[in-house]
C-alpha cells in the first residue's frame, strides 16, 4: 500500500545510526506527494466498495487519532488527528526518539521545552507555516502542541536510536519527572514469543530463553528468567544462579536471590 521507496527506506533505517535513519526518513516528510496518492488511492476504493477498508492499522489516544502508516522496531510513521482544545497539555513528553512533523491542515503551534538538569523548562512557544517539517529530538527537547478551535492534522515520523529508548513524562508547570520508562521493543517481541513457547511447553526451546537472557534492560530481563524457570526450573537454575551473583541491576540481582531461596537452592556467594 505504501510506496516502494518509503518501504524500502524505512527498512533500511533500521539498520542505521540514528542521524542515518534520519536522513533516510527526512525527504518523505519534505515531498508528501506519496502521500495524498495513498488517500487518493484509498477513497477512490471506498468510493467503489462500500465494505473496503484500507489495509492501514489505526488506534485513538485521548484526544489525538492515529492511522499507522508504517511501523518497525525503530521507525513509526502516522497520520495523526488532533481534536480541537484551548486546554493547556497536562504533561511534557519526552519519547526518547527524533520526531518530524508537518501539519496538513494550517500552522503548527506549540510550548517548547528543553531538559536541563532533569527538569522540563519551557523556551518558548513556536510557530511554523503550513508545510513545514519540524524536527524535535525528544531525547532532550518535547513540543507540546496547540490544536486551538480547529482540529490539527500532522504527519510524523518518529525514529529511535538503536537499542533501548528512554522516555520521560514531566509536569508543564513545575517541570519535575512525573514517570519514566525504557523500552526495547526488539527484545519485547521476543518476549512475546518465549511466552508463547512457555505456554505450548517447548522445554526443547531452553536455549532460546537463555539467550534471551542478554537484554540491556534490567527488568526484561528478569521477566525473561520468570519465562524460563515456569518452563524448566531444573535447566534455569544455573542462569538464576549466576544472576544471583552477577546481575548489575540490584533490585534484579535481591529478586534472584530470593527466588532461590524460596525454591531452597541459594548459592554461597562467598
Amino acid at each position: 500500500m505504501i510506496p516502494a521507496a518509503l518501504a524500502q527506506a524505512v527498512a533500511a533505517a533500521d539498520a542505521l545510526p540514528l542521524e542515518g535513519a534520519v536522513g533516510l526518513i527526512r525527504p518523505f516528510l519534505a515531498d508528501i506527494g506519496w502521500f495524498s496518492t495513498l488517500l487518493e488511492e484509498q477513497l477512490a476504493a471506498m468510493a467503489a466498495d462500500p465494505l473496503h477498508l484500507p489495509g492501514l492499522r489505526a488506534s485513538r489516544n485521548g484526544a489525538a487519532r492515529h492511522l499507522v502508516i508504517a511501523r518497525t522496531e525503530r521507525v513509526r510513521i502516522t497520520a495523526t488527528l488532533i481534536d480541537p482544545t484551548d486546554q493547556p497539555p497536562m504533561r511534557v513528553h519526552f519519547s526518547g526518539r527524533v520526531v518530524l512533523s508537518r501539519s496538513l491542515n494550517g500552522p503548527l503551534r506549540g510550548e517548547q521545552y528543553r531538559l536541563v538538569q532533569g527538569r522540563a523548562l519551557s523556551v518558548g512557544e513556536g510557530w511554523w507555516a503550513t508545510g513545514a517539517v519540524v524536527e524535535t529530538d525528544e531525547r532532550e527537547e518535547a513540543l507540546c502542541l496547540y490544536p486551538g478551535g480547529r482540529s490539527l492534522m500532522v504527519l510524523r515520523a518518529q525514529v529511535a536510536p538503536p537499542g533501548p529508548v528512554h522516555a520521560r513524562i514531566h509536569d508543564p508547570v513545575w517541570g519535575t519527572l512525573l514517570g519514566s520508562a525504557q523500552v526495547d521493543e526488539g527484545h519485547a517481541r521476543a518476549l512475546m514469543l518465549l511466552s508463547l513457547l512457555r505456554v505450548q511447553g517447548r522445554r526443547d526451546a531452553a536455549d532460546c530463553f537463555s539467550q534471551a537472557l542478554d537484554t540491556p534492560l534490567a527488568a526484561q530481563r528478569w521477566a525473561v528468567m520468570r519465562e524460563y524457570l515456569a518452563l524448566d526450573t531444573h535447566s534455569a537454575l544455573p542462569a538464576l544462579r549466576a544472576m544471583a551473583r552477577e546481575e548489575a541491576d540490584a533490585a534484579v540481582r535481591a529478586l534472584a536471590m530470593r527466588t532461590l531461596t524460596q525454591i531452597g537452592d541459594a548459592p554461597c556467594l562467598a
